[in-house]
């Protein structure tokens, strides 16, 4: 992925590692979050005990231009440890160009030397993964430190299912807002204005059940209704450590899985 998309916008998830159901409906809760924060707390309620911790994957990245035309396809290799880290090697694991979100912090290497370093949250990151992990006044602050309003939140549809929108209290295509289906808990959808008067929308589709979590093994970005990226999910690995020099910034280009 072009640096420009990187910061715009980026997320991975997967596809189908074991067909076991992670939750039951008996442990689904009848109550009705109020709020923002009570969502959160029942999506943490709800997997943190059992969601993945680590995984492993390799993404086919396709690009297209502004008039819907494939530009290019690249594969990257990543590595996530929940909650907080997301390594992510382009072309080759070896290559020395990549990215890695470390903590709040977003690091960049080219050919072989480390060129960039940020703060950065990336809300992707803490909406499909970290949310379950961390304490949820973690990340009710982190996604209110990128621009969503985690005082307001409405009840919707989305692809025939139940959902909450969390940002904004009525519909609205202009705020940034992100989506939850209400039977599982799972983040769908967001939407986020962005630069010279953009709406960047961005969907996990056709989620999976895996190691006691989800992941989806589709993800669509688009940017005022026109595709831009779409990511697919080969070959996904749950291990249960991973070697911590992948998410050390030091060693990341060195460190492989």
């Amino acid at each position: 992925m072009s640096v420009y998309f990187l910061l715009l916008f980026f997320v991975s998830s997967f596809s189908l590692s074991t067909p076991v159901e992670p939750e039951t409906q008996e442990s689904r809760s009848s109550v009705e979050p109020e709020n923002p924060m009570a969502l959160v707390q029942q999506m943490v309620e709800r997997y943190q005990k059992d969601w993945y911790t680590h995984l492993t994957f390799d993404q086919k990245t396709t690009f297209y231009t502004a008039d819907g035309q494939v530009e290019r396809v690249q594969w990257w290799y990543e590595a996530l440890e929940a909650p907080g880290a997301l390594a992510i090697h382009f072309d080759e694991k070896n290559s020395g160009n990549g990215i890695l979100f470390k903590d709040g912090v977003q690091y960049g290497y080219a050919n072989g030397q480390a060129i960039q370093e940020m703060p950065r949250v990336h809300d992707l990151l803490v909406l499909g993964f970290d949310i379950y992990k961390q304490a949820p006044t973690k990340s009710m602050e982190q996604l209110s430190s990128v621009g969503y309003d985690m005082t307001k939140m409405y009840a919707d549809e989305w692809q025939g299912k139940a959902v909450w929108v969390v940002g904004v209290d009525a519909p609205s295509d202009s705020l940034s807002q992100f989506w939850i289906e209400k039977d599982r808990l799972l983040f769908v959808r967001s939407l986020k204005p962005g630069r010279a008067g953009t709406m960047q929308e961005v969907l996990f589709n056709k989620y999976e059940p895996i190691k006691g979590g989800w992941v989806a093994p589709e993800v669509v970005f688009n940017m005022n209704g026109q595709r831009m990226l779409y990511e697919e999910y080969f070959n996904i690995q749950a291990p249960a450590t991973l070697d911590s020099a992948i998410f050390n910034p030091s060693t990341f280009l060195e460190a492989t899985w």
